[in-house]
């Protein structure tokens, strides 16, 4: 851990279901957990092997990764 979330959204086609599979237990085996449909949280640096498969599988136009150096919630 790094301190540093990373927030995984990705939108692959249903035509393309078993990459999306591929890239679901990736994200497993990386520690990251579902946040809600298509989009992961984890709290560890994606590894150079993730971001190779997501090239590999001609993905990067649907999946966005993000980091959070912040969070919070909304107060009323």
């Amino acid at each position: 851990k790094d301190g540093i979330s990373r927030l995984v959204i990705f939108d692959i086609p249903e035509r393309e279901r078993e990459k999306r599979d591929t890239v679901r237990a990736e994200l497993i085996g990386c520690g990251f957990r579902l946040l809600q449909k298509s989009v992961w949280i984890g709290a560890y640096p994606l590894p150079k092997d993730f971001l190779e498969l997501i090239d590999d599988l001609e993905l990067a136009q649907h999946v966005h990764i993000f980091s959070i150096r912040e969070s919070g919630t909304i107060r009323v």
